[in-house]
């Protein structure tokens, strides 16, 4: 473990869960099955995050497919005029494709309408074990279909369309990129990823330097487990740093914790994308750890993510 390079508010934070496992008040999402995960999940995220913003409209939609719908959830911001014609911004929700839904991320959601010159749409895709790989990838990819054709007239602009998400969903909306440039559409303006898993299945120092850390070994096992085989690790999908050509991605920022499991295979993405001549920007927070996006009672620096996030969706669409 590395406290010292910890931040203060996360130290508080992974001391708190340290002395709640061993007085056995907590109990480690590995050992639990999925459904007792997902309400622990949602539990967590509502202690840590601050109280849900006003926003100036908010309403539940859904996505309909072949043989099923997918609930969704539009925003937006506060001072934003009603009818007018907005960019939006597609996020899909962290949780190992396993954890997570429209609930644990709503926050997060209402910040980044009210913050930016952009409406949100949060999706829910199916995860596992109930659906697993590449059910997710494939309800993103039929999301972003759907809000580009907009068959609700919402008041969105759906040639002004970027992408977004935190850990697994940050896999998701690259992947939903990669998706688009392969088949010539729709267009996405850009890509913010916070955290993201780029490199399913490969091993990374700071997988070991920073282990247990709100994420652990144990943990990214049982999320695999539970989404995935073991010989479809290698597919694009889920680990787009193997993509054998990633030039011509929408502009990127890609956002990193550095107490995170996942830092080395964030950065390291990024910098695939600057080598095939994307335009990324990587940007490091020093001493947090994974998840602190949805942290902002606690966490001081969640306020700094909201607002570089509001401000470089907005820039892409000017």
């Amino acid at each position: 473990m590395q406290d010292k390079e910890l931040n203060p508010d996360a130290l508080e934070i992974i001391n708190d869960v340290r002395i709640a496992e061993k007085s056995g008040e907590r109990i480690p999402m590995y050992e639990m099955n999925h459904i007792k995960a997902r309400e622990a999940y949602l539990a967590m995220r509502s202690s840590l995050s601050p109280d849900a913003p006003d926003v100036l409209e908010i309403k539940n939609l859904e996505i309909p497919l072949e043989n099923h719908n997918i609930k969704a959830r539009y925003y937006r911001g506060i001072n934003k005029n009603k009818n007018h014609m907005a960019p939006v911004t597609i996020f899909f929700h962290g949780g190992g494709w396993v954890i997570g839904d429209l609930d644990t991320h709503d926050v997060v959601c209402r910040q980044l309408a009210n913050q930016g010159n952009f409406d949100v749409i949060a999706i829910d895709y199916r995860m596992g074990p109930e659906f697993r790989f590449p059910t997710a990838i494939n309800d993103a990819i039929e999301s972003i279909n759907w809000v580009k054709n907009n068959p609700l007239t919402l008041p969105i602009d759906a040639t002004k369309i970027a992408v977004c998400g935190d850990s697994a969903g940050g896999n998701i909306a690259t992947v939903s990129c990669i998706h688009s440039k392969i088949n010539s559409g729709p267009l996405i303006s850009f890509q913010a990823l916070v955290y993201p898993s780029t490199h399913m299945g490969m091993h990374y120092p700071s997988k070991d330097k920073y282990d247990g850390y709100i994420l652990s070994k144990k943990l990214m096992s049982w999320f695999e487990e539970k989404y995935i085989d073991k010989n479809q690790l290698v597919d694009w999908r889920a680990a787009p740093m193997v993509y054998e050509d990633l030039s011509n991605l929408p502009n990127s920022l890609i956002v990193v914790a550095g107490c995170d499991p996942l830092k080395d295979e964030g950065v390291a993405y990024g910098e695939a994308l600057i080598k095939a001549g994307n335009n990324s920007e990587i940007v490091v927070f020093d001493g947090q750890i994974h998840g602190f996006l949805t942290m902002g009672a606690r966490i001081k620096d969640t306020e700094k993510l909201i607002n570089l996030l509001s401000i470089k969706i907005s820039e892409a669409f000017q």
